[in-house]
């Protein structure tokens, strides 16, 4: 019999910017965003599949899984109630830093957003993910 461990969640903070394409939300309030936010190990969708080294958040009223290990990005689908792969949008870059206080990751997203049933656009987003410096978040990436 196989056990599966369960996910390790790793509690931090992630700071969104929008630098998009819609002029509007540059210089507004709702253009930035500071909250709180999990990293997980893993995360299992509703088909047994496994999201690795992923943080979920939310832009254009919808719902995101972040995924760093393979750079892809899973949009929450509202009928079905389960992350799919959204293959208009993509992880665009991260790079680590680590101290001894701090672990963060910066990084850049595009996401694709649908304008209308026959247009849409890809938006560009960066992130800071701010985590306590824990050993076992750096061997988390080092695998």
């Amino acid at each position: 019999m196989k056990i599966n461990d369960p996910s390790k969640v790793f509690l931090g903070h992630i700071y969104v910017e929008y630098t998009g394409n819609n002029v509007i939300l540059l210089n507004s309030n709702k253009s930035k965003d500071f909250r709180n936010v999990n990293l997980y190990n893993y995360v299992t969708d509703k088909k047994g599949g496994l999201l690795e080294k992923c943080f979920k958040m939310e832009a254009f009223d919808s719902k995101y899984i972040v995924c760093f290990d393979d750079l892809s990005i899973f949009k929450l689908n509202s009928k079905t109630n389960n992350y799919e792969i959204d293959e208009w949008s993509s992880l665009m870059e991260y790079e680590m830093f680590t101290n001894r206080d701090l672990f963060m990751i910066s990084g850049k997203l595009l996401l694709y957003k649908e304008i209308n049933d026959i247009d849409g656009r890809n938006e560009t987003f960066n992130f800071n993910l701010i985590l306590d410096n824990k050993e076992e978040i750096t061997n988390l990436f080092k695998n």
